[in-house]
């Protein structure tokens, strides 16, 4: 009876860790129309090279066939920027009012 408690509960803990890694992932952006549309999921910023929420200065761009696998991009110039910043660690600051 003790061993079976415990393999429910290893089995458990198993399962709500896997719920906890895609709820994470459930926030990016995933396709173009969310990319475009949705502020309640991430896209990509050059500058901190991570995923953020939107915010009013902002155009968010999704690229098809992302070869840096991020697919929507807070504006074009974090795409532009990608290998600049988060590959080459250029550390290349925003410009005000970049597109």
């Amino acid at each position: 009876m003790f061993a079976k408690k415990n393999v429910l509960f290893v089995l458990l803990i198993g399962v709500l860790s896997g719920c906890g890694g895609a709820s994470q992932d459930a926030k990016k952006c995933g396709t173009k129309e969310t990319c475009e549309t949705d502020p309640n999921c991430e896209c990509w910023c050059s500058v901190k090279c991570g995923f953020r929420k939107k915010n009013s200065s902002d155009n968010p761009i999704y690229i098809e066939n992302d070869p840096n696998g991020k697919y929507c991009y807070c504006k074009q110039w974090d795409y532009d920027h990608y290998e600049d910043n988060c590959i080459l660690k250029e550390n290349i600051k925003e410009p005000e009012g970049a597109k």
